[in-house]
């Protein structure tokens, strides 16, 4: 009996030692992970947001990507009113996408998390939002205090009869004729009246019979 037992035992050890390995997995499967960097930047920058999954089937929604959520991102895709970025995932696990974060963003930490095959992936990274600077005019300098404006020339006119020599003006015979004309007139006109006055007087002191 003792032989027949022990050869029992030894069978029984043998068949859970070829049963073992198909109940364990061979390899422990790593947990998600989901990193961003750089981790701070200014609103209007762009950052790089990746990580890596368990290896799923062929087939399956997490072997082909997963939906990335953070309320930093642009609201181009959104889940339940979340923005959302999606990212491709590699056959080992792994998924890189890069992102812009809008310039209207404001600063603040934000958290990123992940979803894929209808479930959250259970990791977690944390953005740092800094506000983008705001436009400011320089205004121009101001002239200091007791200085006067430079003054302005007045526009030099140009000579119409360029480049042509001047001739000296000589006075013509109808110049001559009138400073001589009109004086005569004057005088002659004045010669008239004169001798008008003098016949008037003459006929009041020797008047007709």
């Amino acid at each position: 009996m003792r032989p027949v037992r022990t050869i029992a035992t030894l069978a029984f050890a043998a068949t859970v030692g070829m049963l073992t390995p198909l109940a364990a997995p061979a390899w422990a499967a790593p947990d998600p992970t989901i990193r961003v960097s750089p981790s701070t930047v200014t609103a209007g920058d762009t950052v790089v947001v990746s990580g890596s999954v368990a290896p799923a089937p062929a087939g399956s929604e997490c072997a082909s990507g997963v939906t990335l959520l953070s309320r930093a991102f642009v609201h181009t895709h959104d889940f339940a009113d979340v923005p959302a970025v999606y990212a491709a995932v590699e056959a080992d696990g792994t998924f890189t996408v890069t992102t812009r974060i809008p310039r209207s963003k404001p600063a603040g930490t934000y958290t990123i998390s992940g979803r894929c095959g209808g479930g959250n992936l259970g990791a977690l990274a944390n953005l740092v939002v800094r506000a983008a600077p705001t436009a400011t005019t320089t205004p121009a300098p101001a002239a200091p205090s007791g200085t006067a404006p430079p003054a302005t020339r007045p526009p030099v006119p140009a000579p119409t009869d360029a480049g042509q020599p001047t001739q000296p003006a000589t006075p013509t015979a109808d110049h001559l004729a009138g400073r001589w004309i009109i004086p005569g007139l004057v005088a002659l006109g004045a010669g008239i009246l004169a001798a008008l006055g003098v016949w008037l007087l003459y006929r009041r002191q020797h008047p007709a019979a």
